[in-house]
């Protein structure tokens, strides 16, 4: 097959996007088939959004060699792709140009199709006019690229996936690995980084903040270890001289050959004197030593929480309470640069007023409270803002929250289910009166009463509507349950509100030795039975879930279908309180009536 003679008219390669395209264009090219003399364009995409692509519609615009428009072709479709996120595509194919006189295209995007069967119009007609292009991370970083990967190593992530400069939008980021991101996705697609680590991390002021906080460490370590090669040069000769008198003693000690005599004593008194003072030193001089070396070199090489330990373990050896702090001091600065705020607030509350720890510590605390933000946890990020007074932006940022608790808030309304409604009272009453969530609460605790109430939680439905005695029907659905209410009213949390007949004519023993009883719980559950005291044993039980309808009991059996129990006539509360109900299906048809006294069990 012969070579393809393909002469490149234009060719641009620059990086462009639009705001809200789901696609973006790497290269746009205008070309000649000489062997058919034809013009052609071809465009590299890419796909950035979630979906896999299936489809894309768009016009082509021809420009002459003085850019002026002289042509469009319209309506051009790519079809039959399945193109997964990030991934090139189009390239291949070929549009011809009609207008032999054009120099130049450009790539107008109008619609896009998703494997969801989503399609995206671009009904603005906009134009790429946004560089996606990064700069390299070596040349931006220079010489704090060392003090970046440092960093990533720290954070357990592989610095060597960053070849570029990220760059951070309101609309997308671009993480270091070339990857485009939406705004609201906080990890990257490709490489799984988060995006307020990178962000906050390869910041230009922070590497270079905390390279000279490192050349501070370098400067500190190098004056210290002075002084150490002095202190273990004292400690060495020390030792040399005690090992040298005891060899000197040993050898007196056999010239001499004494085996008794006071000299003898004496002498060996010395030696032993001698060898307890050199164990002192091993013990109290050499190993603090040795372990003091380990955690130097621990907090050179920012290992802080085992120079900590070590530090911590050495006392008063040395200087090794001022490293001590100063290995605490430099973990939790690396915390609060990295993604540990938490624990570097923590760290530096437990520091006090060492060097500048409580400025770190509300820096600290306000990164906690972004923390916390970004994960949607805003009620907490708000109490920490708050907590932060006038500190930074701390007030508005509160704000923020407030306003994000709202929104959420609706948006659990909106939803309406039991979970969602209770998520929605806790943000609705931690906001208090912002904007209109005192009547977004009313609305919601009238919600939840009705979710109660339908989950026959009763005496917490009860309790929601009586906290709102004036909001919509809730009257009428009071009229309506009052005598539930009632029937409920002498019940507690995890007990029954019990009604009990007076002795009755039981027909298996013959005496008034029978006794009806009722019991109903505010989480909806029912016993109803009668027991015979000279039998000692239950004349029969019913029990499962019930509801009030119409003034009659019905209960949920183990079947899920309700049957009628009891139909109340009257329910009397006070201290004489008394329920007078009929027994729908009888047990005993002597007894088909029952009037039922309260008590609590």
């Amino acid at each position: 097959m012969p070579e393809e003679k393909i002469k490149v008219l234009e060719e641009k390669n620059s990086h462009l996007w639009f705001d809200g395209s789901p696609v973006s264009v790497y290269t746009q090219r205008l070309a000649l088939d000489i062997d058919k003399a034809e013009l052609f364009a071809s465009f590299k995409l890419v796909n950035l959004q979630p979906d896999n692509l299936k489809n894309i519609t768009f016009d082509i615009l021809c420009y002459d060699s003085l850019r002026n428009l002289i042509d469009t072709v319209y309506d051009v479709s790519y079809t039959g792709f399945d193109v997964v996120r990030n991934i090139e595509f189009g390239f291949g194919r070929r549009v011809p140009i009609p207008n032999q006189q054009t120099r130049s295209v450009e790539f107008v995007l109008k619609s896009v199709l998703s494997s969801s069967g989503q399609t995206w119009l671009n009904l603005d007609s906009k134009r790429f006019d946004t560089a996606l292009e990064q700069e390299s991370i070596f040349k931006v970083q220079g010489d704090l690229n060392k003090q970046f990967i440092e960093i990533c190593t720290r954070g357990n992530i592989d610095g060597t996936l960053f070849s570029l400069q990220p760059v951070f939008n309101e609309k997308f980021w671009l993480c270091g690995c070339g990857c485009f991101n939406w705004a609201n996705e906080e990890v990257c697609v490709s490489c799984g980084v988060g995006r307020r680590w990178l962000e906050r991390n390869s910041n230009l002021e922070v590497l270079q903040k905390q390279s000279g906080f490192a050349e501070q460490q370098r400067n500190e370590l190098s004056e210290q270890y002075a002084e150490f090669e002095k202190y273990e040069h004292r400690v060495q000769a020390q030792q040399e001289e005690f090992e040298k008198r005891s060899t000197d003693y040993q050898k007196q000690l056999k010239k001499q050959k004494l085996k008794k005599g006071s000299k003898g004593i004496v002498i060996t008194v010395l030696i032993l004197v001698l060898l307890a003072a050199i164990a002192f030193g091993v013990i109290f001089y050499i190993l603090p030593l040795i372990k003091y070396k380990s955690a130097m070199n621990d907090y050179e090489m920012y290992r802080y929480d085992d120079a900590i330990e070590k530090f911590t373990s050495l006392g008063d050896f040395a200087d090794s309470k001022d490293f001590r702090l100063k290995s605490i001091y430099g973990y939790a600065f690396s915390l609060l640069n990295s993604n540990d705020p938490e624990k570097a607030a923590e760290l530096f509350e437990s520091l006090g007023n060492y060097n500048d720890s409580p400025e770190k510590l509300l820096e600290a605390k306000y990164k906690s409270a972004e923390k916390k933000y970004y994960e949607e946890k805003y009620i907490e990020a708000a109490d920490i803002f708050h907590s932060l007074g006038d500190y930074s932006d701390s007030a508005k940022a509160e704000k923020q929250c407030f306003s994000r608790i709202y929104r959420a808030a609706q948006g659990n309304l909106v939803q309406n289910t039991l979970e969602s409604l209770q998520k929605a009272y806790e943000q609705l009453t931690y906001i208090g009166n912002y904007k209109k969530s005192a009547e977004l609460l009313d609305k919601c605790i009238y919600l939840l009463g009705n979710a109660y109430y339908n989950k026959y939680q009763y005496g917490t439905a009860i309790e929601k509507y009586l906290s709102i005695p004036d909001y919509d029907d809730v009257k009428k659905i009071l009229d309506n349950i009052n005598m539930l209410a009632d029937m409920l009213g002498t019940a507690e949390k995890d007990k029954y509100a019990v009604w009990q007949s007076d002795s009755l004519h039981c027909t298996e023993c013959g005496k008034s030795d029978a006794v009806y009883y009722l019991k109903l719980g505010l989480n909806g559950d029912i016993v109803f039975y009668a027991e015979c005291a000279d039998k000692s044993k239950k004349l029969f039980e019913q029990k499962g879930k019930f509801k009030l309808e119409n003034k009659t009991v019905k209960m949920l059996d183990d079947d899920n279908e309700w049957n009628d129990i009891l139909t109340i006539n009257s329910v009397q509360t006070g201290d004489n309180a008394l329920l007078s109900a009929d027994i729908v299906t009888p047990h005993d048809t002597s007894v088909t009536s029952l009037r039922l006294h309260t008590s609590k069990k």
